[in-house]
């Protein structure tokens, strides 16, 4: 499940410039700064959001919170027909920034204090396996859906791609949950 979360987060990663010059013919001056106010959630996400939102929610509705939030503002970012909403569904997809602390700590709790060196060990090589496939995948739909030999065209396919992951992802997440929660 946390492989499907990282591959679909790099359809902003890889994408981001790309889908909104193509789409938006928008200068490098204005995609930097949309990254920038996206930094600058994603701080807030992580920095304070979390430290309120966690304790009340707890672990298992943060992650499913999250994830929700991932996969809609992908979605509407996806399907965006002005450069102006890029800006407005950054704050969506920021708030999927609670899914991660949150699954990090479930992961954390279930493995002994003795083993959670090779966890983090294990959890950053997946990350930078992800950071292998996610790419390549991201980009070559990019690409494909915006030539004419495609069989339709559709710029927005690397987010509507990664909000399919997310929801992947949601599913397998509640079966594993259930099913830990019922032994």
């Amino acid at each position: 499940a946390l492989i499907l979360v990282y591959i679909a987060l790099h359809a902003v990663q890889s994408n981001w410039h790309f889908f909104t010059m193509y789409k938006f013919s928008w200068t490098e001056r204005t995609v930097g700064l949309s990254l920038g106010l996206l930094g600058l959630l994603l701080g807030l996400v992580q920095g304070f959001l979390i430290r309120w939102v966690t304790p009340k929610l707890g672990d298992e509705k943060s992650v499913y919170f999250g994830l929700f939030f991932y996969a809609v503002g992908l979605m509407l970012f996806a399907f965006a027909s002005e450069g102006w909403m890029m800006f407005v569904f950054l704050i969506p997809y920021s708030l999927g920034g609670i899914c991660g602390p949150a699954l990090q700590s479930i992961i954390s709790k279930s493995i002994p204090s003795n083993e959670q060196g090779e966890l983090q060990g294990a959890l950053a090589s997946l990350v930078s396996a992800t950071s292998i496939i996610g790419p390549p995948v991201m980009t070559n739909s990019f690409y494909y859906f915006t030539q004419d030999k495609a069989l339709f065209q559709f710029s927005g396919v690397p987010f509507f791609l990664g909000s399919i992951l997310i929801c992947m992802s949601g599913i397998m997440i509640y079966f594993v949950f259930q099913r830990n929660n019922n032994h």
